[in-house]
């Protein structure tokens, strides 16, 4: 583990994992010949401080474990969780920089984040320390001078699928009794259901 070359970080609530996710992880590590794709769930994210169906890290852990299971690339870091409090991921870079210092991080974050992305707290730090891979998450076109152009040998941009879902979408459902078969793998649709959660 110590001597990987392209490590992988996909942040998010997981609230719940979906297919969506999986989707974009795949090709993820697949353009961009990854070791390994880490998910990296947040304890607190930033942007959400203030929402009210967010289910426990230990809910959210065990979907993921459940829904990466058999792919070997997709691995889980607690990182985040562990640290508690606010999640920045200028801090969870520096730490994966300090973890596997000779390896390339490649930061995933969706299309409709860019906008806000110079108003992250040390964006800097994160171009500074890794590459970001933009994926596609809606139909518009992308804004490719979303940071100075000194930084702009540090983008990417993914060439995945859109997947029109999301936890959101998703969570409503479930409190509407509407199936969510297929927006997310079957044993986290049974894990939702056997923990009555997003009830």
């Amino acid at each position: 583990m110590k001597n990987l070359k392209k490590i992988g970080l996909f942040g998010g609530s997981f609230n719940p994992i979906h297919i969506g996710h999986l989707i974009v992880a795949n090709f993820f590590v697949c353009e961009f010949g990854l070791d390994y794709c880490f998910f990296e769930p947040a304890f607190i994210s930033p942007f959400k401080l203030h929402q009210q169906d967010l289910v426990s890290e230990q809910h959210r852990l065990k979907m993921i474990s459940l829904a990466i299971k058999g792919n070997p690339k997709f691995k889980i870091d607690t990182y985040e969780i562990e640290k508690a409090g606010i999640s920045y991921s200028f801090e969870t870079i520096l730490h994966f920089k300090a973890k596997f210092p000779n390896s390339s991080i490649f930061f995933l974050i969706g299309s409709d984040q860019i906008d806000k992305f110079t108003q992250w707290k040390n964006w800097k730090i994160i171009l500074e320390n890794s590459f970001l891979v933009v994926a596609k998450r809606v139909f518009k076109p992308i804004n490719k001078n979303f940071v100075p152009l000194e930084y702009e040998e540090k983008i990417y941009f993914l060439d995945n699928p859109i997947i029109g879902i999301s936890s959101t979408q998703i969570r409503e459902f479930i409190t509407r009794d509407i199936p969510i078969d297929y927006l997310v793998p079957k044993e986290v649709k049974k894990y939702i259901n056997d923990n009555e959660l997003y009830k």
